[in-house]
């Protein structure tokens, strides 16, 4: 019976009997979004930074799980930028495009990204609808950022007068033109974003990368209603026996209020991410010497 550890109070005994489950599954991975998960939410795109531990923690779990992955919205080259740890697989916009592991930060012009066959053809559509709502809605709402990401686009309204005002607007508009160009249109943290009518979201990502791997153990941790895919997927593959996964919800003000009833278990704050991930580490058996109890 696990009993709970007094390093991590908020951990409760049954969380932890999962987790070990997981990490006793060889070989494993390890897959996080970005955004309000291993970076606080910031004003701005451009802003945002990782928590100071979590650079130092992904590197370390690189020996401890077969693929760590960087999961998130942003376009794959961006979340590398952000993130800047060598040797993850940065999956970005939503499962669309990915770097794979190999590739330095710093040195994104080197690295080749990898977009899904089936997004290409709607690129050019989405880069015409964002010019649209830069000329018609962008004079409305001073502050409102648009983001071309390739295969996808966003406009953040975070920095508007009237956030929710600003996105309803925003959504109003994209679903207009999306439905003349053939794309889709969904809704984040302030953001609302175009995308291409095809059936890739986290959930399909992750899914792909860990039966290609052959992973039998896997963690994910997310914030936000993209998330929300990958916990799914996971519980799909936990339940034909593929795969023992755990869903992880990170929660704060801004998280879905459904978040935590989709995951296997929740952290109170982004604040708790890092005492996580060295709890996952510390308990993660090794070759050289098998369970490691503490």
């Amino acid at each position: 019976m696990a009993h709970k550890d007094a390093s991590f109070p908020w951990l409760k005994a049954d969380s932890q009997t999962l987790l070990c489950a997981a990490l006793a599954a060889e070989p494993r991975g390890l897959f996080t979004d970005v955004d309000g998960t291993i970076s606080p939410i910031a004003p701005t795109p451009d802003a945002a930074v990782l928590l100071p531990e979590i650079a130092g923690l992904l590197t370390q779990a690189q020996t401890t799980f077969k693929i760590v992955a960087a999961v998130s919205g942003r376009s794959a080259q961006d979340a590398q930028r952000l993130v800047g740890v060598p040797g993850l697989l940065y999956i970005g916009n939503h499962g669309l495009e990915r770097i794979d592991p190999g590739h330095s930060p710093g040195n994104e012009e080197a690295a080749q990204v990898h977009v899904a066959p089936a997004a290409l053809p709607f690129i050019n559509n989405i880069h015409a609808t964002l010019k649209s709502v830069a000329q018609t809605l962008a004079p409305r709402f001073p502050g409102m950022i648009i983001e071309q990401k390739g295969a996808s686009g966003s406009i953040h309204v975070r920095q508007t007068r009237d956030p929710a005002v600003a996105e309803a607007a925003v959504a109003a508009a994209l679903q207009a033109s999306a439905a003349a160009n053939g794309l889709r249109v969904t809704r984040g943290k302030f953001v609302v974003e175009l995308r291409p009518p095809v059936e890739i979201n986290k959930g399909t990502a992750i899914s792909e990368f860990i039966r290609s791997a052959g992973l039998r153990g896997a963690f994910y941790l997310g914030d936000d209603h993209t998330d929300i895919d990958a916990f799914r997927a996971l519980r799909q593959l936990t339940t034909q026996g593929a795969c023992q996964g755990v869903a992880v919800a990170v929660l704060h003000s801004e998280a879905p209020a459904h978040l935590a009833a989709e995951a296997d278990l929740a952290l109170d704050s982004i604040e708790q991410v890092p005492a996580f991930l060295q709890w996952l580490l510390a308990h993660a058996p090794t070759q050289e010497n098998g369970w490691r109890s503490h």
